[in-house]
């Protein structure tokens, strides 16, 4: 089937779907779209054959099974119409093509700017009105889909420009595709997220203060005071004569004892054993 005639045959079949009440109505504008072989006229009639339900509400693409309502808009809007066959219930395939693409934000942002969505769907389970089953049976001879999921493509008045199916990839490798068939700039690619600049490894350093002290031989570090109240300083210990303090020695204690302070040394005893300690000795 040639694309001119594509629309005409869709308005011819679909004209079947109607009550017998309405056949000598449908049948008079059928009969002046084909003679006239006016696109407005049959697009118009489009939108008085086609039975359907609302749109489906509360999604993020607007998807539309009315689709009288969804070719006026199309021809309205002047934009792409494209029809999901599916077997939303039972067909693995329609499952993924709705989880991996028709519900990433990206296709929003596509469809809202170039495309009106319908819903041609196939369920096992669910039930669908009686003309809704019609319309969808038709258009599927129409259209001749023998796999689900199947994408048709259509212009804003009914022309077909192409179908795809399944395929993996995502969102951004599906837009592409469509963007391909519709013959249309497809949208930039996001731009990559800088890689976060790696941190240098902690290092760790110690407070200075809390670094013990090693302390070797005892040393006599300072003398200070008068000369009735004299005080030393030996490694980490303060004494005064006659007081005594435990020393710390090569990392263990030793008990000091000061027994005389004159003013260049001084007489200690370390663990009993009597010692002179001069400043500026080592």
């Amino acid at each position: 089937m040639d694309r001119a005639c594509c629309g005409w045959f869709l308005v011819a079949a679909l004209l079947q779907t109607q009550p017998r009440s309405s056949n000598n109505e449908c049948l008079h504008l059928a009969r002046l779209a084909l003679s006239t072989r006016s696109m407005k006229a049959s697009v118009l009639l489009i939108a008085i054959v086609l039975a359907g339900a609302p749109a489906r509400a509360g999604e993020a693409v607007q998807w539309y099974t009315d689709a009288k309502v969804a070719a006026a808009k199309a021809y309205q809007e002047k934009k792409f119409i494209l029809l999901d066959f599916t077997g939303s219930d039972w067909s693995p395939w329609c499952a993924r093509l709705k989880q991996e693409v028709f519900d990433r934000p990206e296709f929003a942002d596509f469809a809202r700017e170039h495309l009106i969505a319908v819903e041609l769907d196939f369920p096992r389970t669910n039930t669908l009105s009686a003309a809704q089953q019609v319309v969808n049976g038709q258009l599927v001879q129409v259209f001749h889909i023998e796999v689900f999921p199947t994408v048709i493509l259509l212009d804003s008045q009914g022309r077909p420009l192409g179908q795809i199916g399944y395929q993996p990839g995502g969102p951004r490798a599906y837009i592409l595709e469509l963007a391909r068939i519709l013959h249309i700039q497809a949208p930039a690619e996001p731009a990559p997220v800088e890689p976060e600049v790696p941190r240098k490894p902690l290092v760790f350093v110690p407070d200075p203060s809390s670094v013990p002290t090693h302390y070797g031989a005892l040393t006599l570090k300072g003398i200070s005071g008068s000369k009735d109240r004299r005080m030393v300083l030996i490694n980490n210990a303060t004494l005064m004569a006659g007081e005594t303090a435990k020393v710390k020695v090569n990392d263990k204690e030793v008990v000091v004892f000061c027994k005389e302070i004159g003013e260049q040394s001084v007489l200690v005893t370390a663990d009993g054993k009597p010692l002179e300690l001069k400043l500026g000795a080592r």
